[in-house]
């Protein structure tokens, strides 16, 4: 499900053939904090164009000869994706499983719907914290240290998400929702970008007086 959500995401920004998919979602670096495999998007995108959620608009050659499919998302995608997108946020689950993922998305989701789900994950991130606490005063002075400090630390990463969900929340209900105002310097290669700065360097200084660079 997490495949599909992401590849369904990633064709809202325009129409990719698969590598190009991949190449974005390991840019927006997924796969620290899910367990989806980017090595199986290539499978993904074929399931999901069977399904009708995807629909190949294009045929791109490569430099070896090979032939790259270009996808485009369909209604019935774009329905697929809020459907999944709605449920993420709503999940149960340690909060970089469950809302890490979507929140790459955020900018396309239904706010009244995010402020739902964030109340409801608030709610569970003060309960959980109430247990913690219960457990720590009931067994505080049984504990060996690593256990205590163990505790300590899920207590301490409790108010830490907590702090968090409110203030996405906070911004979710203000309306203060933005996609990025440059979609295309987003997902630039930075690899490409720095080769690119580097030369324009060794340019601008080849081109300088010998005064110059001799200071």
């Amino acid at each position: 499900m997490k495949a599909e959500l992401y590849i369904l995401g990633v064709l809202h920004r325009g129409d990719f053939h698969p590598y190009e998919i991949k190449r974005r979602l390991i840019q927006a670096m997924i796969e620290c904090f899910t367990d989806v495999d980017v090595g199986t998007l290539y499978y993904a995108v074929r399931q999901l164009a069977e399904c009708g959620l995807l629909t190949a608009v294009a045929q791109q050659r490569v430099a070896r000869g090979g032939m790259r499919t270009v996808y485009r998302i369909t209604l019935r995608g774009r329905d697929r994706f809020r459907e999944l997108l709605h449920a993420q946020f709503a999940d149960e689950g340690d909060l970089r499983e469950t809302l890490y993922g979507p929140m790459l998305f955020l900018h396309l989701a239904d706010l009244n719907l995010v402020a739902q789900a964030l109340r409801t994950q608030i709610d569970r991130q003060n309960a959980r914290l109430a247990e913690i606490r219960k457990l720590h005063r009931q067994w505080v002075t049984m504990l060996p240290t690593g256990s205590r400090h163990l505790m300590q630390h899920m207590a301490e990463q409790c108010r830490l998400d907590l702090r968090w969900l409110r203030a996405v929340l906070a911004d979710v209900e203000a309306g203060r929702i933005r996609d990025t105002p440059d979609p295309a310097r987003l997902v630039a290669d930075p690899l490409r970008m720095a080769s690119s700065r580097q030369l324009s360097d060794s340019s601008h200084s080849a081109s300088r007086p010998k005064s110059q660079l001799s200071r």
